[in-house]
């Protein structure tokens, strides 16, 4: 059971500016778990310039990037994905409500350590 469960969800606040560390979370875009390197997708994208980690011990870890960044990552399988793990499996809001994001929405994505 060693990895991350893993969370993309909106900001309350529309999402205008980056999150912070404690930035209330909104309607939540996707839910996984994947491995031990299911985070690396992250950390690339933090040393690209495309996201900010916004500090955390795995309890939870977490970030913040726009959906440009984050969707086109997410849009067929999210990156180390298990198909199913102790029960769960991935989950996706309905379309609608992904599409209701503008591309330079700000989203936070929150990684809980599993082991």
């Amino acid at each position: 059971m060693l990895g991350w469960d893993i969370s993309v969800c909106r900001q309350t606040n529309g999402g205008v500016s980056p999150a912070s560390a404690d930035s209330p979370e909104g309607a939540r875009l996707a839910s996984w778990q994947a491995g031990l390197g299911g985070l690396n997708w992250l950390k690339e994208l933090v040393r690209e310039g495309k996201a900010i980690d916004l500090g955390g011990s795995g309890y939870p870890c977490r970030y913040t990037a726009t959906a440009e960044y984050l969707f086109p990552r997410l849009s067929d399988m999210p990156p180390g994905a298990k198909s199913e793990w102790e029960g769960w499996k991935v989950v996706w809001s309905p379309a609608s409500v992904v599409a209701e994001c503008r591309p330079d929405e700000w989203l936070i994505v929150e990684a809980w350590d599993q082991s």
